[in-house]
Parts: C-alpha cells; sequence; structure tokens
C-alpha cells in the first residue's frame, strides 16, 4: 500500500492524533501509586481511563485514516462480523495491551474459558516451533519467527476470543487486531481460499511515539510478558493475576 497518497493536511492530522494517545498514556503512567500494582495487583481508576481513552483516540486516529484512504482510491472492505482474518496469531503486544485484555476477560467472566482456549492454542504454537528448530530452513530470527507466524495462520484455527463468529473482547483487543485492513474481497483473507495469496492485506503501523509510550507504561508496570496474545494472555492470567481480577482503586490518594 503506497500512503504516501494522503495529504499533508492527513499526515498532519495522524501525527495530532498520535499527540493525543501518547499524552492519555503519559497520563496513565503518572497516576500509577508506587508500590501499588506491586503488592496488591491494583491499580487507579485513573490508570484505567486515562488507558481507555488512548483506545478510543487511537480508533478516532484510524477512521481518520481510512476515510482519507478512501478518498485516495483504496477501499477497505473489513466489516462488522468479518472474522476471516481472525485465525492469525497476533504478535508485538505490550504489556499494557495484555492487562487490558485480560481487564475484558475478567469483566465478562470468561478468563477460565479463555485460558484454557489460549494453552490450546500454544500447544499448537510449541508443535510448530519445536518443528522450525528441526527443520534446516536458514534465515534471520525476524524472518523465521515470520515463517512461524505464517505456518501458524495456515492451520486455520479460530482466535480463542472468537464466540460465534464475533470476538468477545472487541472493545479490549490489542492494536494488531485493530491495525489490520484488507482492500480485497473479505473471504481472500481465509488461508484455505484460492485466492488468499492475492489478498491485499495492510497495518496501519504506530508510531515510534506512541509505542514508547506503550513500552514506558510497561516499565512502570514491571510488565515483561511474551509480545504473542495467546502466549502472553497465559503468562499473565497464571503468573502476574493468580487468576484474580485487576482491582481497580476510586481516588487513592
Amino acid at each position: 500500500m503506497e500512503f504516501s497518497r494522503l495529504s499533508a493536511e492527513a499526515h498532519a492530522a495522524l501525527r495530532h492524533y498520535d499527540e493525543r494517545v501518547s499524552a492519555f498514556l503519559r497520563q496513565a503512567r503518572e497516576a500509577v501509586i508506587p508500590g501499588m500494582w506491586e503488592k496488591h495487583r491494583a491499580l487507579p481508576k485513573d490508570f484505567l481511563t486515562h488507558l481507555e481513552k488512548a483506545f478510543m483516540v487511537y480508533d478516532q486516529s484510524l477512521r481518520f485514516f481510512l476515510t482519507h484512504l478512501r478518498r485516495a482510491g483504496w477501499t477497505v472492505t473489513c466489516a462488522p462480523g468479518c472474522n476471516h482474518c481472525c485465525t492469525q496469531l497476533p504478535s508485538g503486544l505490550t504489556g499494557v495491551e495484555i492487562l487490558y485484555l485480560y481487564h475484558g476477560a475478567s469483566g465478562a467472566g470468561i478468563v477460565d474459558r479463555m485460558f484454557r482456549r489460549s494453552m490450546e492454542r500454544m500447544e499448537m504454537w510449541g508443535e510448530i516451533c519445536r518443528w522450525d528448530r528441526n527443520d534446516s530452513a536458514k534465515g534471520s530470527l525476524d524472518q523465521r519467527m515470520a515463517g512461524r507466524l505464517s505456518r501458524y495462520h495456515t492451520l486455520n484455527v479460530p482466535c480463542p476470543f472468537l464466540h460465534a463468529g464475533l470476538c468477545s473482547l472487541y472493545r479490549h483487543r490489542p492494536l494488531a487486531c485493530r491495525i489490520h485492513f484488507s482492500v480485497s474481497p473479505p473471504h481472500w483473507c481465509r488461508p484455505d481460499h484460492f485466492q488468499y495469496a492475492n489478498a491485499v492485506r495492510f497495518n496501519v503501523e504506530p508510531s515510534t511515539a506512541v509505542m514508547e509510550a506503550f513500552q514506558r507504561l510497561d516499565e512502570t508496570l514491571g510488565l515483561e510478558l511474551s509480545d504473542l496474545l495467546v502466549c502472553g494472555f497465559v503468562e499473565f492470567a497464571v503468573n502476574v493475576m493468580g487468576f484474580r481480577p485487576v482491582q481497580w482503586i476510586e481516588n487513592p490518594h
């Protein structure tokens, strides 16, 4: 995809959105009370409020981007209820995104079910990694990881968070899910479709400023998790939370 077709004004507006997202993430970090998270797995409600505003503004930026992309001649075909790409294994997640996903699952009362499904996907991923280590394939670590993710996608296994074809945690989904789009017929995104290789898909990658803001939040909370969705979710549920919900404290001061 050639995004240079967008006007200078559109690029400037997108930078403004990035600044707002980064500001809300900074405010979330500043809301953290030293020791509260480490000792009690508790965070101020202000943290959650700022985090939710960051995701809300980020979604606004994506809608703005897609509108201008359409004016430049590209039409995104993704629509509500479309889940053809939801057999991929989202990667590159930050710990805070996994925390937010877990919070959503906890509020919906589905942590146990999502944990079991994630464990099943982890076993599949483990098989792919073992096969890859025994294979003679060459290439950089990034290339080999891309190959593993591609092989996982071809298994055509639905995301553990899908229910009746819909994302049960759509509001809490990570950036990797929010930024993925297609301009070809939606069903071409299925790995078993004969036109899959010809599908035109792209990611609207977060800016460096936004990712750095997420990473600083991770550092503040001491979150060092796998950046793969299912692996990170399992680690967070077991090692960080012990299946307990995150405590949200009103006016901790």
